[in-house]
């Protein structure tokens, strides 16, 4: 087991790395609440000019697993939630870039933290891989196409609040705010270290908290 202090746009920025949500974790339960907390933090960082600010860890294992595309898969055993609001924030930022004629911008962000840019692999193209439901909610926030989304999905909900609290006059304050983030990456060992068993561990020690809370 490996911990490093990172800055979240480095780690996302990793080229031909795939985030996998595996399927024994929860699932995607963030609220417009805990969306909202996080926008002011990014914010307030860099207006305040704090330096950085923590936002906790992320814990994945490499499973040792290539595609085709010679792509490294990294689970995530902890950390889905951060990680997966983070990506639909660069989603919003993204698409506020490309529908104001921002295409330098929306380029750069599709492309540095949204996408494999050259891997073939439509399956593997996108940075962040979740499950199912998850998965089919955040390609149609990438696609423009979430009016068409059949059913509730808190992916969605989410980008709809942050695509309504950005604009003109804070888009470069919240781009330059995450650029402040940091976290602690904890890097686990395939064959010496159990994610199922540090994943359950994670979350089932001590008292249950709320997303709130969290």
């Amino acid at each position: 087991m490996k911990a490093n202090e990172l800055q979240v746009i480095s780690f996302l920025q990793k080229p031909n790395v795939q985030f996998v949500i595996p399927v024994y974790q929860r699932n995607y339960d963030w609220t417009e609440t805990e969306c909202k907390q996080l926008f002011k933090d990014v914010k307030a960082v860099e207006k305040e000019d704090r330096g950085t600010h923590f936002i906790g860890s992320i814990v994945f294992i490499h499973e040792g697993v290539y595609t085709t595309d010679n792509l490294q898969e990294l689970v995530i055993i902890d950390g889905q939630q951060r990680l997966t609001t983070i990506n639909i924030l660069y989603v919003a930022l993204y698409r506020f870039a490309k529908e104001n004629d921002q295409a330098y911008e929306a380029d750069r962000l599709y492309n540095m933290f949204l996408i494999n840019q050259y891997v073939q692999d439509e399956k593997s193209k996108l940075k962040l891989k979740q499950t199912d439901e998850n998965s089919k909610a955040f390609k149609a926030i990438l696609n423009g196409t979430e009016r068409h989304y059949d059913g509730y999905s808190n992916v969605i909900e989410n980008y709809n609040y942050f695509r309504s609290v950005i604009n003109s006059d804070n888009f470069e304050t919240i781009l330059r705010g995450l650029n402040r983030l940091i976290f602690v990456e904890i890097s686990l060992e395939r064959g010496k270290d159990d994610p199922q068993r540090i994943f359950e561990s994670l979350n089932s020690t001590g008292l249950e908290l709320s997303q709130s809370e969290i």
